[in-house]
């Protein structure tokens, strides 16, 4: 069986656990009998000059994967409108690979029409394509929040959208929509890798039959992890938590923040918390209200900046628990899965999937967005020993929760 997976980028430029997925999966078919698999990654032009002469090209050391550059895309619509050019190169990558089984990523650089050309080049393979967030349902970056203030969405109202992006029509609104349900009716199978985010897409109208919820697998290298012990300090040494995520504002960094400036506030001085997360995406006006906060909490905190995946089993190390602050539904994180599989208990916001990952994970909820909460459950595992045993349940490996 040839199996193509198709990420929308590589995760060598852009390290997010939607690449990670697809380039596990692929890695991971590569050593099993009877399968031949590829990774072809989009490679946006910001990540990569296009080569001369052709949309392909093969920046990374890894087998069979080749990535395909895109000079352009419309992210509203979800849409590749360059017919002649990155969209034939697709054609003709699929009819040279003649794949039984495409796994698409992401909706993203090959857009709406990359599933239709799949389905018109390769029209008896198996189409699938793994939700990894909100995007086909929310033109928000798909985050499901409200662009003035960050509540939280239920689902795609025109009328609503219409407030975080003023510049487009309820024409427009209308017209993505329709034009991304026509692509999903070309697919096969779809995937939910969590039960909320399966609900999201039922209750915007997709058939149950049609979505499957199948949790994202555990990467590459992390199949059979031993768990950490317990990291060893003096009874007199600080807790140390840490936040593992870029910093922008729907990672809720703010909300830790500002979680133990109200410890510091109260007296309590046993804890440090270590930001392992790069911010060159984040708003200005964000980075200077993280600047302020981290200013007041002077040595309690310390800014890592980004991380190689290679690096966050040391990491992870360094901590006694990991504290996931998201102000938005999430899907399936994988640092709750991760953390987990390394041994550190997890304290979650408790909303969307992230609360469903927390759940099965043994973790430690918090009310979503609230840092009064989040302060609460830090004080109790600085407090009690004991509660640093919880979130050890084991993770998914690629052979059990693999997609391919």
């Amino acid at each position: 069986m040839r199996i193509l997976q198709v990420a929308p980028a590589f995760f060598e430029f852009q390290p997010g656990g939607t690449e990670l997925c697809a380039r596990s999966l692929h890695r991971a078919a590569l050593g099993e009998p009877g399968i031949e698999s590829h990774l072809l990654a989009c490679v946006p032009s910001w990540h990569a000059k296009p080569g001369a002469g052709s949309d392909f090209l093969t920046p990374t050391a890894g087998r069979n994967e080749t990535g395909i550059s895109i000079r352009a895309f419309d992210t509203f619509h979800l849409s590749q409108l360059d017919d002649l050019g990155v969209l034939r190169s697709f054609r003709d990558f699929l009819q040279d690979y003649r794949p039984d089984r495409i796994h698409f990523h992401h909706l993203l650089y090959l857009g709406v029409e990359g599933i239709a050309v799949a389905r018109r080049t390769c029209p008896d393979a198996e189409i699938l394509l793994t939700l990894h967030d909100y995007y086909a349902i929310c033109a928000h970056d798909g985050l499901m929040t409200k662009k003035q203030d960050g509540a939280l969405c239920y689902g795609a109202q025109p009328h609503a959208c219409l407030q975080c992006l003023p510049e487009a029509s309820l024409e427009d609104f209308a017209l993505r929509e329709q034009g991304i349900r026509a692509a999903l009716e070309l697919v096969d199978r779809l995937i939910a890798p969590s039960a909320f985010l399966r609900e999201r897409f039922l209750a915007w109208g997709i058939p149950a039959e049609r979505i499957v919820c199948q949790p994202n697998a555990l990467p590459e290298g992390w199949a059979g992890v031993t768990p950490l012990p317990p990291r060893e300090c003096r009874p007199d040494a600080p807790i140390r938590f840490g936040f593992f995520a870029n910093v922008m504002p729907h990672k809720g960094l703010h909300v830790l923040l500002e979680a133990a400036l109200s410890l510091k506030e109260q007296g309590v001085e046993g804890f440090r918390i270590a930001v392992h997360g790069s911010d060159k995406h984040a708003p200005e006006a964000y980075k200077a209200r993280i600047a302020a906060l981290s200013d007041r909490l002077g040595a309690s905190v310390s800014q890592r900046g980004g991380y190689a995946h290679e690096e966050l089993p040391g990491l992870l190390a360094g901590v006694d628990a990991v504290i996931v602050p998201s102000v938005w539904w999430e899907n399936d994180p994988l640092i709750v899965r991760q953390a987990t599989a390394a041994g550190r208990p997890i304290l979650y916001a408790d909303l969307g999937g992230l609360a469903e990952a927390g759940q099965q994970s043994g973790g430690i909820p918090f009310a979503a967005c609230d840092a009064a909460s989040l302060a609460d459950r830090m004080l109790s595992f600085i407090q009690d020993t004991g509660t640093q045993d919880a979130g050890v349940t084991r993770q998914p490996t690629l052979a059990v929760g693999g997609q391919r």
